[in-house]
């Protein structure tokens, strides 16, 4: 019987480890994210068109690796949206649309704020 127990505890502990890490990381990494795309924004606005398309790489790159394991932790529809938005502003910018490009790289920040909302626990998000 007392086996029992602790086998429960044990597996109650694992449980709420690994939801709490999970939490920690898909929080991190969208905080990474929406400071990635600001500083896209910012760059956008000091007219550095070159230094935003190589921000833009540099994001798709590394979002490209963080979305394999986003996407076994979260939905796919939140993480796979926020990809199309970063190919969307990668080809205003290469296409030489910067006006464009501002609008895109401002509704990436907004999109990566509300998945991160939507993904991160929240009690307003239970109740």
């Amino acid at each position: 019987m007392r086996g029992k127990v602790w086998l429960a505890v044990i597996l109650l502990a694992l449980i709420v480890g690994l939801g709490a890490g999970e939490q920690i990381y898909v929080n991190k990494t969208f905080d990474k994210a929406i400071a990635k795309a600001d500083e896209i924004t910012a760059l956008i606005e000091a007219e550095n068109y070159a230094g935003a398309n190589a921000a833009a790489d540099a994001f798709s790159d590394w979002w490209k690796e963080e979305r394999d394991i986003l996407e076994f932790l979260c939905p796919n529809n939140d993480v796979k949206g926020i990809m199309t938005a970063i190919g969307d502003l990668r080809g205003a910018l290469s296409a030489g649309m910067y006006d464009d490009s501002l609008q895109r790289s401002i509704s990436l920040s907004c999109s990566v704020e509300n998945s991160k909302n939507l993904l991160v626990f929240k009690w307003k998000n239970v109740l």
